[in-house]
This record gives structure tokens, sequence and C-alpha cells, in this order.
């Protein structure tokens, strides 16, 4: 038996340096690595059209590498087909309306002013009781501080540019996002068959279940909640055009994109939404509130359930706690992805302690136990 284990020991140490080095060398490259990361994301949110386009076929023709490849280039034509919709219908009128809405921002000031309840008008009147040297000095600290924030954010901008694209490989990446999301489209049935195959025998039930875990996180984050946005984006624009309010698409929109963001992306929407209603049209303010509320109601208790997005359950003092560290370590993408990466963390600590428990539970019987109780958290 000795030198079995020697020989095992061996290959064990040897696997553990290739890939402390595969990690160092991606550690290194990881600028340049970012667009392929993108298309791995982008590939993950398609899968599901792929698969279901290719669920059209018979069964005897659904692993054909070239028949597989036809829907990944149908999902091509359709999100194709999207952009351009966007770029013809939404992107132009959205433009519009944001220079409008700049160039009308004093008068909603005014307006926002005289709608304002009396003791709001009341500090604002006193302020402009006090002497012009100490308002002259307060405006050069707001404009000094103003100039600051955008001088910080126009040099971030820049070196992250500069920082981006001043490499050839991240160029290189960039062009071929496409052909890298067809590929793992296209072959996502042979690599997770090669990923099981590559593992040994004891670690494919534990290795299908954290796949599994995984999996049922992202799938509500990632495209449930692109799912909820772009509902809350048309009801809230097709409410509003009803209305009468201006703005409707860019305010709709908006409360679409910050519906992304779980807990208190939806509040920070609505916000928009209510004070342009409040400057432009007081008399609709109450009207905009209830189709707010009932824009909410029916994507969080009707449509939300349909795409099965409330799977993943984390209590809302740990998602507030999740997004301000996530923004904390990684600004907007921590923000985002903040809530499953922490679902999947506690997921996987039970799924762990119930198999190497005193009295370890099978796979199966583990994952089962980790879904329903994560349904019920």
């Amino acid at each position: 038996m000795m030198p079995w284990l020697r020989a095992q020991r061996s290959r064990s140490i040897l696997l553990a340096l290739l890939g402390l080095l595969v990690v160092v060398l991606l550690h290194m490259a990881r600028r340049a690595l970012l667009p392929f990361l993108a298309g791995t994301v982008m590939a993950y949110i398609l899968l599901p059209l792929v698969e279901a386009i290719n669920s059209l076929l018979p069964p005897r023709l659904r692993r054909q590498s070239m028949l597989r490849a036809l829907s990944v280039l149908a999902v091509y034509a359709l999100v194709l087909a999207l952009i351009v919709a966007l770029l013809a219908f939404v992107i132009p009128p959205i433009a519009t309306q944001i220079e409008f809405l700049i160039q009308r921002l004093p008068g909603f000031a005014k307006r926002v002013y005289q709608a304002a309840p009396d003791f709001v008008q009341e500090w604002l009147d006193r302020y402009e009781a006090v002497p012009e040297n100490i308002q002259a000095a307060v405006q050069r600290g707001m404009e000094s501080v103003v100039q600051t924030l955008v001088t910080a954010v126009q040099t971030a901008v820049t070196t992250s540019a500069k920082l981006v694209f001043s490499t050839l490989s991240f160029v290189l990446g960039l062009v071929v996002i496409p052909l890298w999301t067809f590929y793992i489209l296209r072959d996502q049935p042979r690599l997770r068959a090669w990923f099981y195959a590559v593992l040994p025998p004891a670690l494919r039930a534990d290795a299908g279940s954290t796949v599994r875990i995984v999996d049922r996180a992202l799938n509500s984050y990632l495209r449930g909640r692109l799912l909820l946005g772009l509902c809350m984006t048309i009801m809230a624009t097709t409410g509003l055009s009803l209305l009468g309010l201006d703005f409707a698409l860019l305010l709709g929109t908006i409360m679409g994109v910050f519906e992304i963001v779980p807990l208190v992306g939806p509040m920070l929407g609505a916000l928009p939404t209510l004070v342009v209603t409040l400057a432009a049209s007081p008399s609709d303010l109450l009207a905009v509130l209830l189709l707010i509320v009932a824009a909410h109601v029916i994507v969080h208790h009707f449509i939300r359930p349909r795409l099965a997005s409330d799977e993943v359950k984390v209590h809302p003092a740990l998602v507030m706690l999740a997004i301000v560290v996530g923004s904390e370590l990684a600004g907007l993408w921590g923000v985002l992805l903040s809530v499953p990466l922490t679902a999947i963390g506690r997921d996987l600590t039970r799924y762990l302690a119930l198999r190497v428990s005193e009295d370890p539970l099978e796979p199966e019987e583990a994952l089962a136990r980790v879904l329903t109780r994560s349904r019920s958290a």
C-alpha cells in the first residue's frame, strides 16, 4: 500500500501546484480576462433561451453539434434584433427626454419650492436672510465640493479607460466575446460532462450539489432580476404614459434599472418619478404614487413567484449588510452580486455541515434539506 500512497501523494502535490500556477496566471492577467468573464456571464444568461430552442428539436437530434450551433445563432439573431430595436426606438427618445429634463430643471426647482411643505419653505426663506458674504462663502464651498467630485469622477473614468484599453489583450478579448460566448453555449453539454468526468467518482455527487446551489442563486439574481427590471420598465412606462406625465420612458427605465438592485433599489428608483411629478404636475402625485405601489405589488407578488426568483431568501438585515460590504469591496458589481453570493455562501455552509456531521447525510438528502430550508428562510 505504501507505494500507492506515495504515488497518490505525489499526484496530489503536482495537481495542487498546477492549480496554484493557474490561479497566479489568472490573477496576473485579470484585466485582460474581463471580456471573457463578461462573455461567460452573457452565456449563462442566454443559456435558457438556447435550451428552449434546442428542446424543440427531436430528442435524437438535440446532441448534434451543428443543430445546437444553429440554436445559438438563432438566439444571437434575437439579441441582435433587440439591440437594434433599442438603438432605434428606445435610446433616442430617452436621450431626448434627458436633454429636455436638464433644460427644465430650473423651472422644476421653483415648482418644488412652491409645492414643498411650509417648514421647508420657511427654512429656505431663512437662508435668504443670511448675509450675502456668508451665502457667497457657502456657495463657493459647495461649488468646490462639486468640482472636486466631478474632477475625481473624470480622473477615475480616464484612468480606468487608459488602464482597461492599454493592453492589446483586452482589445482582442473585447473582439472575441461573441465567439467565446458562442462556443460556451454550443459546447455547454460537453463542458459539463467533461467537468464531471475529470472529478473523482466520490466527489461527483457533491460537485453536482454545489453546482445546483450556485445555479439556483445566480438564476434568481441574474436572470430573475433582469426579467423583473424589464417588467417594471414596461409597466411603469405604460402607466406614466397613460397618466400623461412627461418623461414617462425615462422615468420608467430608471425604475426598471433600479429594480435590479435588491431591497433598496425600488425605493431609489421611485424617487425621481415622485420628484418630477411634484415639480411638473403636483395634482397627479397621488395617482403616480398609487401607480408605483400597484406596479411593485404586481411585480413582487404575481410576476416574481412565477419566475421562481423567490427561491433564494435572505433576511433583510443581512441583505443591507451584504450590500454595504459589497459596495465597499467592489463598487457597483458588489452591490449587484452581494446578495446572491451571500446566499451561496450560506447554503454551501449548510450543505457542508450536513455532509461532515457526526451522522453525515447523503449528497441528495443534504441538498434537498438545504434547498427546503433556504426557501423558508
